[in-house]
């Protein structure tokens, strides 16, 4: 009863939003449970909708838009959409297409003819990620700290030497996207926000979404962005992050209900040609899923179409996982009854002085953090790099979990070897720690 309570508690009122056909109740409540886990060790929050068949099945906010002033989510809740920013880029390129203005075949000089290289790079080199043009997450003024506007930014990937030959191989680049924002400026006549506007938005009915021009102004109706803080259970706010800085690839916010006419539109009522959704947006029989994190915020946008399935699912917290949507796919649908996924059975947060986990470790992915004992007499990792502290939560089995990236760690004995796994069995983000001995 107690757990119920909690997690009625956690679920915001749905009475502002249009009347969803209810999935069968076992459906309902396994949807429910597994989401609320998170919840309470503030690992989510924001709202999860689920379209079968051209009818809202599911529609739920859990947590809050701001915990400082109480505010619940409603149906005009907006969020930053981070890399799902993409597919809308995507989208309008496609239809730019489609509209004979452009060909993924043309050369970027046709509209930046003093960008380096670009005789060689083409359309279709920026949205495979293919065009060697770097990412601009990992220049020293692409941190994300600073605004730059749209030429700025493509002015100094100009300026940077390709990382490879283009079509050559492929690297993931939010530089690619932003030459390609700017293309989409060019041949609309237009600044990005209006011609996604005009192109997408408002023909789709997407009357919350925009382009973020400066982080630091307010946006009405905006969720607050938070992550899991030092201690189980608690949130935090998640630091600065100027998404202006990643145009057309990571600077879009929305609503949970925009993206599904989206997707509607797109994928459902050929918006955009099968030929173009198959050529610009990668989507074929196959589940396509778009998916992007940035501090404090998470979009995933999953099409099914074998199974004709809308997931959105947005939050405004910055630690859910890369297999999130497919799970709520599969308990949506029944392919799974209950969640695949470990069941967490958290114990009190303290540990000992002298427990085994302590240390500092060598991580296989590159840093050195150490497991500390916090001054609550919580187990934390704190990583001197980053500057982060990671609250972690023990488990009942002797393992531990790591909030922020959804994985569960063990220790070896006697080596002390600590392998952190995603709870979805993902074997592609596990990481091992191995002790450093002074």
């Amino acid at each position: 009863m107690k757990q119920l309570i909690l997690l009625s508690c956690l679920i915001s009122s749905t009475l502002p939003w249009p009347s969803a056909a209810a999935l069968p109740a076992d459906r309902e409540q396994a949807l429910d449970r597994f989401i609320g886990q998170f919840v309470e060790l503030a690992m989510f929050d924001g709202t999860v909708l689920i379209d079968i068949g051209g009818e809202v099945r599911y529609r739920k906010s859990f947590g809050l838009a701001s915990y400082e002033h109480a505010i619940a989510h409603d149906a005009q809740t907006r969020f930053r959409i981070a890399s799902v920013s993409k597919q809308l880029t995507d989208a309008a390129l496609a239809l730019m297409i489609g509209r004979g203005k452009l060909s993924l075949d043309t050369p970027i000089a046709h509209y930046l003819p003093d960008f380096p290289s670009a005789q060689r790079i083409t359309i279709a080199h920026l949205l495979d990620h293919s065009s060697g043009i770097p990412h601009s997450n990992r220049q020293p003024w692409g941190d994300a700290k600073t605004s730059l506007s749209i030429d700025e930014i493509v002015e100094r990937l100009a300026a940077l030497p390709l990382d490879f030959e283009p079509g050559s191989r492929s690297s993931y680049s939010n530089g690619g996207y932003a030459v390609a924002a700017k293309i989409l400026e060019i041949v609309g006549r237009g600044a990005y926000d209006e011609v996604m506007r005009a192109t997408v938005f408002e023909p789709l009915g997407m009357k919350d979404t925009g382009h973020i021009a400066d982080a630091r102004a307010p946006i009405p109706k905006m969720a607050t962005g938070y992550e899991p803080a030092g201690y189980p259970g608690e949130r935090r706010h998640s630091r600065f992050y100027a998404v202006e800085t990643r145009p057309g690839g990571g600077s879009l916010f929305s609503t949970v209900d925009d993206l599904l006419a989206f997707a509607r539109g797109v994928f459902r009522d050929d918006f955009v040609s099968a030929d173009l959704r198959r050529r610009v947006l990668g989507e074929d029989d196959e589940p396509f899923l778009a998916q992007g994190r940035s501090p404090g915020f998470v979009g995933k946008l999953l099409f099914d179409r074998q199974r004709d399935l809308i997931v959105v699912s947005l939050s405004n917290n910055y630690a859910v996982p890369a297999d999130w949507a497919s799970a709520l796919a599969d308990l949506a649908t029944g392919k799974a009854e209950s969640s695949p996924w470990p069941a967490l059975h958290s114990i009190a947060p303290t540990v000992a002085p002298d427990d085994p986990r302590l240390g500092r470790y060598r991580t296989s992915r590159g840093g050195q953090p150490a497991i500390e004992r916090g001054a609550r007499g919580n187990m934390i990792m704190a990583d001197a790099d980053s500057e982060t502290i990671i609250g972690l939560v023990p488990l009942a089995d002797g393992a531990f979990l790591m909030p922020l990236y959804f994985q569960r760690c063990e220790q070896a004995r006697p080596s002390r070897i600590v392998t952190c796994r995603m709870l979805s069995g993902n074997e592609q983000y596990t990481t091992e720690y191995t002790p450093i001995v002074d």
